[in-house]
């Protein structure tokens, strides 16, 4: 039984396809390996910086000052700038959450009394978030080292 030219297509066919996907496989790999890269960075960035932010230097201060006075127009959301309100109020910034406060009673005035504001139930107390997220094992660890440099 002799093979026709369509055979040999379709066979040249499915080949180009497995290849198409070994390649779509690889990309889809290497953006993995490039996206765990990139946050693996920007935890140690985030380390480093509240190593600076904790220091007494004089170039630590300014970083400081800096932080404080740059880092709340950067966030845009109400959960990210309450995650970090009490650490820019410790540098002598402000977070501008007494703003938005202001604005959202504003607003709030502004609408219907009929109209009831729906339950936010990620409303988690700091107790709520250390009880899923601990680890005995990990409690158990020592404390911090301060020295230590990732």
């Amino acid at each position: 039984m002799s093979e026709s030219i369509f055979d040999n297509q379709e066979i040249n066919d499915l080949k180009e396809r497995q290849q198409l996907e070994e390649l779509k496989r690889k990309a889809r790999l290497k953006k993995v390996k490039l996206d765990k890269r990139v946050n693996k960075q920007k935890i140690l960035m985030g380390a480093f910086l509240g190593q600076v932010l904790s220091g007494e230097s004089e170039e630590e201060k300014f970083i400081q000052n800096y932080f404080a006075k740059n880092f709340p127009k950067f966030l845009t959301r109400k959960l990210d700038k309450e995650l970090f309100a009490s650490m820019v109020k410790s540098l002598g910034g402000d977070i501008g959450l007494d703003e938005e406060a202001s604005k959202a009673n504003d607003q709030l005035s502004e609408k219907e009394e009929e109209q009831v504001e729906q339950p936010d139930d990620t409303d988690y107390t700091d107790d709520d978030i250390r009880e899923l997220f601990s680890d005995p094992q990990i409690d158990a660890l020592a404390p911090h080292d301060n020295g230590y440099r990732g």
